[in-house]
């Protein structure tokens, strides 16, 4: 199986860098819990394949119009729609020409400095499925915390996976007085870097198994759904 990845930066999803894909700390959560299942990193065999934003967004440009009847169809939905549908394609031109099962893995915060306002998170999910739907790809997986991917990790690091739940209400990074970005930062002692939240997940301080958030428990639901 051939993991297909695409999110918005180097502390989430990653990056590609000098040719080589630089992998965030919502990759290495996501081949945990394939791990689990399957027995092996995909990881480890270099069965991930990164998709940058860039590409969707280019991709996104040529998409067809479609009219989502009884859908509410905002700009704030219709983003996470319409990448959601370039990234199916790009799977489904993937198996064809690699010849193995794709599972599809779109990571979007639903709350960051890029989409504040883009509606609520039950929405962009959803958009992100229907997306899916649309080009009949049946193997795609939203990874959309709720608010951003710092309230899963403030739960693993400064809550022990205790009461986290509340982490969901808080806001992001659109300039509250004390978003979640800065609370992980504050009680990290120096900013969240790529190298230290994957040094943490390697030391085991980080695991997506202890992490029971509805936005996280959708995304295991999904990804449990639709493995190939």
């Amino acid at each position: 199986m051939l993991v297909l990845i695409s999110g918005e930066g180097l502390t989430d999803v990653g990056v590609y860098d000098a040719g080589r894909f630089l992998v965030g700390p919502m990759a290495f959560f996501v081949d945990q819990w394939l791990e689990r299942r399957i027995g092996y990193s995909l990881l480890e065999f270099k069965m991930f394949k990164f998709i940058p934003k860039s590409e969707l967004k280019q991709r996104c440009k040529s998409l067809k119009p479609f009219s989502r009847r009884g859908k509410k169809t905002a700009a704030e939905t219709r983003f996470f729609f319409n990448n959601a549908r370039a990234m199916a394609q790009i799977a489904i031109e993937c198996k064809q020409s690699e010849n193995v099962d794709i599972l599809a893995i779109l990571f979007r915060d639903s709350d960051d400095a890029a989409s504040c306002g883009r509606g609520l998170w039950h929405e962009k999910h959803q958009s992100m499925l229907d997306g899916f739907t649309r080009e009949k790809f049946l193997y795609g997986v939203p990874m959309v915390p709720r608010p951003i991917s710092e309230a899963w990790l403030l739960c693993a690091l400064r809550e022990r996976y205790q009461h986290c739940d509340r982490l969901e209400n808080e806001s992001g990074r659109c300039g509250t007085a004390n978003p979640l970005k800065k609370q992980l930062e504050a009680f990290l002692g120096k900013p969240a870097t790529r190298d230290l939240l994957v040094g943490k997940i390697k030391q085991g301080d980080l695991a997506i198994h202890n992490i029971t958030m509805p936005s996280m428990m959708a995304f295991k639901n999904r990804c449990d759904e639709v493995r190939c």
